[in-house]
């Protein structure tokens, strides 16, 4: 019988210290990677701006202007905070639906009143120094092209500024109507879209400033000629630009073999997103049975030996070494893991390279401070077992 009795509880003994292993990897995915908490602090503790000037540095030809890339980058770090809310949002409704709070993804809504929405975009544009832009296209356009000497490009670049930004409402009026249709064509709401905008107010400015400039800054032809030959001939140079007045943009705009962009990404990403829900139900389940299976089999141990001392004994032994090799473990994983990251990405930015070894360090700080709390336990336990002991002796 005591040979039955010592078989049992190092059977189940030896269960246990596996279940709790299991119990801490299950325990640090679900704090971590099944959290949307986590990776929305992950996200938010990424600095893109920092990030977008490594890669600018690195990437792009260095013949671009300086100019073009200060605007970028400005833009970038002004825009960071709305960036991370709107993935925020994206994120905790994905994961609703991963952890079953909701039937359906809904991704395409979700893009659609986050990133591909008007108001989103708007804020985008106003956040885009045009003045920069503009004076980099006059600068990088053939003089040839311009039927004004050279030191009237500056002039025209500056009228074009005040142009656009004095009809700023208006244009974004415009972007506004344009959005909304293409938006709902771009994740398959709509099968196609048409859309008309009338550009006839910013021709007229563009028409006038240009008008100044002429007749301050003649070509050479027409230097000395009166302000009235002047202007005719700027009409014919206007008449002969043949700027159109109507704008029509449809679906062709993206090609005629990609119907649906963002809706075919869309669609996809809601099938994987569907198996990843299976995936995340049953490890939902299993995570469970193995809390209810380690309840058993501590009542089994408890049983088994039917004292406080040998019980507190063996749970804690049990409870000490699966925290001392979980502790152990999540060290050299993340010593390790932390070596192939740095060796992985030694061509990578600075920047991005620390986000993920800290990511690393947060990503296993669950299992390490579960281990601790286990061998803490465990060696209480044992300490208990040792004190029940001498107390029961004295009695």
């Amino acid at each position: 019988m005591k040979v039955l009795k010592i078989a049992g509880l190092i059977t189940l003994s030896f269960i246990l210290f596996i279940s709790l292993t299991i119990f801490g990897l299950a325990f640090s995915l679900n704090q971590t990677i099944l959290n949307p908490d986590f990776v929305t602090s992950e996200i938010n503790r990424l600095e893109i701006a920092p990030l977008a000037e490594e890669l600018v540095a690195q990437q792009l030809p260095e013949e671009l202007p300086e100019d073009l890339i200060s605007v970028f980058l400005d833009t970038i770090t002004r825009l960071e905070p709305r960036l991370k809310e709107e993935t925020n949002t994206v994120i905790y409704s994905v994961y609703d639906y991963l952890l079953g709070k909701r039937e359906s993804p809904k991704l395409a809504s979700v893009l659609r009143s986050t990133f591909l929405s008007s108001d989103f975009i708007i804020a985008v544009i106003d956040e885009i120094d045009i003045a920069p832009l503009v004076s980099i296209a006059f600068e990088e356009m053939p003089a040839e092209k311009l039927p004004i000497p050279e030191e009237a490009v500056a002039q025209v670049a500056t009228g074009f500024v005040e142009v656009l930004r004095d009809q700023e409402p208006w244009i974004k009026e415009q972007i506004r109507n344009v959005v909304d249709p293409v938006a709902d064509y771009l994740v398959g709401e709509s099968e196609s879209f048409s859309v008309t905008i009338s550009i006839q107010p910013l021709i007229d400015n563009l028409k006038d400033m240009m008008r100044e400039v002429f007749l301050e800054f003649p070509p050479p032809p027409l230097e000395g000629l009166s302000p009235d030959l002047i202007e005719e001939e700027f009409e014919e140079f206007w008449a002969e630009a043949g700027l159109p007045a109507i704008i029509e943009i449809d679906e062709t705009i993206f090609g005629q073999e990609m119907p649906s962009p963002v809706g075919a990404f869309v669609a996809d990403a809601e099938i994987g997103l569907g198996q990843a829900r299976e995936y995340v139900g049953h490890f939902q389940l299993w995570y469970i049975l193995i809390i209810v299976f380690m309840a058993v089999l501590i009542a089994g141990i408890v049983l088994i030996h039917r004292q406080v001392k040998g019980s507190t004994r063996t749970l804690g032994i049990v409870f000490l070494a699966s925290g001392l090799v979980m502790l152990v473990g999540g060290l050299i994983g993340k010593n390790i893991a932390g070596e192939q990251i740095v060796q992985a990405m030694h061509a990578a930015p600075a920047q991005l390279q620390v986000w993920i070894l800290q990511f690393l360090v947060n990503l296993l700080a669950p299992l390490q401070s579960l281990s601790i709390g286990f061998i803490v336990g465990g060696t209480a336990l044992v300490v208990v077992s040792f004190v029940y002991k001498s107390r029961h002796a004295t009695d």
